[in-house]
């Protein structure tokens, strides 16, 4: 419980140190009371550290910074869906504002997660193949979790699905994802209730398949950038999901180049293609209106 929390009692704030006997140097002189909430029992940190076990034998002494790596990029994965399940509700409650300034959180998450490739890059490629066999068949490729941003940010793929094997937890939460309307479905509809006149064939679209983009939608967006000063939330909005979608294309480059740098044109451990299947996602785009918007944005738009 935070210091602060007004719910906690004067007796827990004596006992935890924050309104008791302190040291010379301001730290609690006494110790937390037994059965008292602690730092490690409220974040589990015990069974936390628990959770890092090498598959190589010997050990390799890369792997522990292998596994640490890809499971602080689940975490994130995990606050990143957290975050984008409440963008959607406040598109739903018609207020752009919250919407963006969660993405802006978002985007923080992202720079993180492109951060820290540099870290894994400390890794030589000859010391990775010392227990890179040991892997398989195991592979990025199967990060439920990452699957499920992408489906949530719209890039849908039924075939992903079957990447997961007979995990059918995690089939099932695939298959949950597929059917929800993806963001940007929720931002066409939180238009089209401010006056915006999306087509209703693109309200009513199919949300299992991936949106390609649509010429009508492109115009639409061009009248909301040429009336930003009127309607300055919205615009705000829409350079987020664009700076949303330059970022995953930057992760994704990031990302690739690590690849090669680390097995060059090797298979995946889970019998993808590796880097060649990575490469070929970079150019891919979640929200294709918004990009396009920028062919029409000339001197009469501007302003």
């Amino acid at each position: 419980m935070h210091p602060s929390d007004p719910s906690a009692g004067h007796a827990d704030r004596s006992a935890s140190g924050a309104g008791g006997p302190r040291a010379a140097d301001g730290s609690p002189s006494q110790g937390v009371g037994k059965g008292k909430l602690t730092y490690g029992s409220y974040l589990k940190v015990p069974e936390l550290l628990s959770l890092q076990v090498e598959a190589s034998s010997p050990v390799h002494h890369d792997e522990l910074l292998f596994i640490i790596s890809h499971q602080v990029y689940e975490l994130w994965f995990k606050q990143m869906l957290h975050e984008l399940h409440a963008v959607c509700g406040w598109l739903d409650r018609d207020n752009p504002s919250r919407a963006a300034q969660l993405l802006q959180r978002v985007h923080a998450i992202q720079h993180l997660l492109i951060e820290q490739i540099p870290v894994l890059e400390t890794m030589f490629s000859v010391e990775f193949a010392q227990f890179r066999d040991h892997l398989r068949p195991a592979s990025g490729f199967q990060s439920v979790q990452f699957r499920l941003v992408e489906f949530l940010c719209g890039r849908k793929n039924a075939r992903m699905i079957a990447l997961v094997g007979d995990d059918q937890s995690a089939q099932s939460i695939m298959q949950r994802y597929l059917d929800m309307p993806a963001v940007y479905d929720h931002f066409m509809r939180m238009l089209s209730r401010l006056g915006v006149a999306v087509p209703r064939d693109l309200l009513e679209r199919n949300v299992r398949e991936a949106y390609e983009g649509d010429e009508r939608m492109v115009r639409l967006l061009v009248s909301v950038y040429a009336r930003r000063d009127q309607g300055y939330e919205l615009f705000r909005l829409c350079e987020n999901l664009v700076e949303l979608d330059e970022r995953v294309s930057l992760w994704r480059f990031h990302h690739v180049k690590m690849v090669e740098r680390m097995i060059g044109g090797m298979t995946g451990t889970g019998g993808s293609s590796g880097a060649k299947y990575l490469q070929s996602t970079v150019a891919s785009r979640l929200f294709p209106d918004l990009w396009s918007v920028r062919d029409h944005l000339g001197t009469a738009v501007l302003g």
